[in-house]
């Protein structure tokens, strides 16, 4: 849309050439670009609106929260702030998931019982049916979008707010460039992983913290897994198992059970809160436990957004 055939008169957005009035925000004052997104038979109003809030970031305090991706929890919160560790619950989410590829495989196999092939593709294993994509699939899709987007903003907002009251100033999230493409988990595990869209809940984190004035630092999570932060190790190459294998040591097995992380002397921890802990020491590779880690051994406090 243009400036000509759009107008923003007090709370409203009034689009003469549709006949259409929006009510937006208060906040909004300038608004820079309107646009109508095609999206599964409908479509999605964007406004792009400019504001005059300058962000100033705070200091490094020397606080610092680790956040580890995953799947049934979403993302592990731990750091040096004394304050018990947060874990996003993402069971909810994978069972959003779980039912859409379920319900997308049984329409499509009704497609292919009434012959409603569109067109085949030549791939390295054979032809391949690619089928028209029904009202039935577009409004699924829809619907576990909206659910996703749901849970990006409502987990986002909680952990800009934990970062908050432990007064952490720096976030460092856990990323991998390739970690979807090449995730060798199993078949439901990997569906699981790929389908919840960690980079765009990442990219909400950095949104919303950055706002607060948190500095947010993306890094390499590898090796953070497989080394102890208790034991002071650092995540690198040297200190992993294919290392180990290499040199001829006695690999560690320090996943005792499924979430649980055994260290050197024998102290339990949630694995994931490891993860984020060795996540932090990735960045900050001088990173200590000076305030201590509330939570470490007792259960962790962990959080289910409602979508």
């Amino acid at each position: 849309m243009t400036n000509q055939n759009t107008k923003l008169k007090g709370n409203y957005l009034i689009i003469s050439k549709l006949q259409v009035k929006i009510k937006l925000d208060p906040k909004i004052k300038k608004i820079q670009r309107v646009a109508f997104k095609p999206t599964y038979g409908g479509y999605r109003l964007i406004v792009q609106y400019k504001t005059n809030k300058e962000i100033s970031y705070l200091p490094d305090n020397g606080k610092y929260i680790g956040i580890d991706p995953g799947v049934d929890n979403a993302f592990t919160c731990a750091g040096n702030t004394g304050a018990c560790p947060l874990l996003i619950n993402g069971r909810s989410l994978k069972s959003v998931n779980q039912y859409y590829n379920k319900e997308r495989s049984r329409l499509k196999s009704l497609q292919a019982k009434y012959h409603q092939l569109e067109s085949t593709v030549q791939t390295k294993q054979g032809a391949k049916p690619v089928y028209q994509e029904t009202k039935a699939m577009q409004r699924l899709t829809a619907w576990r979008n909206a659910k996703i987007r749901q849970f990006a903003h409502k987990a986002s907002k909680r952990i800009v707010n934990y970062a908050l009251s432990c007064e952490a100033n720096t976030i460092i999230i856990g990323n991998n460039k390739s970690w979807k493409r090449s995730s060798d988990m199993g078949k439901r595990s990997n569906q699981n992983f790929i389908g919840i869209l960690h980079k765009t809940m990442i990219d909400l984190i950095q949104y919303k913290a950055n706002l607060q004035g948190i500095t947010v630092i993306t890094t390499n999570e590898s090796y953070t897994s497989q080394t102890s932060a208790l034991d002071h190790e650092k995540p690198c190459w040297e200190n992993g198992n294919r290392s180990r294998q290499k040199q001829d040591k006695t690999l560690i097995n320090r996943r005792i059970h499924r979430g649980l992380f055994k260290t050197n002397d024998g102290r339990l921890i949630n694995a994931d809160v490891n993860g984020a802990l060795q996540i932090i020491k990735k960045a900050f590779p001088k990173f200590s436990f000076d305030k201590g880690i509330a939570g470490v051994v007792l259960r962790p406090i962990k959080w289910t957004p409602l979508i």
